[in-house]
């Protein structure tokens, strides 16, 4: 792990570093994605700032005060060295869809659309933070003898890194096979909605190598101990199940009567 980058008196956070960097590449990303599928680049580029400062205060809030109150409360100047790291994804994640739920509804946008556009740069994101964890050392997993451990552990940021990457490239197949013609438009939200449904499932599974404090939720017979990160994965995926069978044909058919 390489938690910090000296150069002579200076220290630079790797967390922090990679953020920026990835920031920086995710709005190049953006940019070309504007271009490419005729969006407004007002609307784009406002709710890319609001998706990073929802996301920064949302996932800083959590980390704060679900994770290490105790820390933080008696020293309470610490929450502002956020250079240092400290985030937690889902409290950023709920705190993105809340702000951008409010944004497109005062601009009278469709949310679904907008989330659909920005499905890539979602699943691409997760997959370079991790790297700041993966140099930085949190989030990490349970003892093993495997040989791809890193320390003598499971690399959990490393199976978040490469099964997120695999949903990148997934997200980005259906786009492409919709632009080609090979497949029909789907509707609003499914590439958002499906995301959504494989992200959880990859983290949900993740959560079982983790050893940091992960929060014990309650205990399910066929899961043993379920952390509140992977109840919030039951919970995306569950809602996703919902959104597939709504949306689905089959059922748009069942409840069609045919002309009399």
């Amino acid at each position: 792990m390489i938690p910090e980058i000296v150069l002579g008196a200076i220290r630079i956070p790797t967390f922090f570093l990679v953020i920026s960097l990835s920031l920086s590449i995710l709005l190049v990303f953006l940019s070309k994605r504007v271009d490419q599928f005729g969006k407004s680049r007002t609307h784009a580029f406002n709710l890319a700032l609001i998706l990073m400062a929802a996301g920064f205060i949302g996932g800083r809030l959590m980390h704060v005060f679900y994770e290490d109150w105790a820390y933080y409360r008696a020293d309470l100047v610490q929450i502002l060295f956020f250079w240092n790291g400290g985030f937690v994804f889902y409290g950023g994640m709920l705190a993105c869809l809340a702000a951008a739920w409010l944004y497109v509804k005062f601009q009278k946008l469709n949310f679904f659309e907008w989330a659909d556009f920005f499905t890539p740069l979602l699943s691409l994101s997760h997959a370079l933070g991790r790297v700041g964890c993966l140099l930085a050392g949190c989030c990490y997993g349970s003892m093993c003898l495997l040989p791809w451990a890193l320390d003598n552990r499971h690399p959990t940021a490393l199976y978040l890194i490469g099964g997120e990457l695999i949903i990148f490239a997934y997200v980005r197949w259906c786009e492409r096979a919709v632009i080609k013609g090979s497949a029909k438009i789907p509707p609003r939200g499914q590439l958002f909605i499906k995301w959504v449904f494989l992200h959880s499932l990859l983290r949900f599974e993740v959560e079982y190598f983790r050893d940091d404090f992960r929060g014990h939720f309650f205990t399910l017979p066929a899961f043993g101990s379920i952390s509140i990160s992977q109840m919030i994965c039951l919970i995306f995926m569950m809602l996703a199940i919902v959104y597939f069978i709504v949306s689905s044909e089959w059922l748009k058919k069942l409840y069609i009567r045919p002309p009399s």
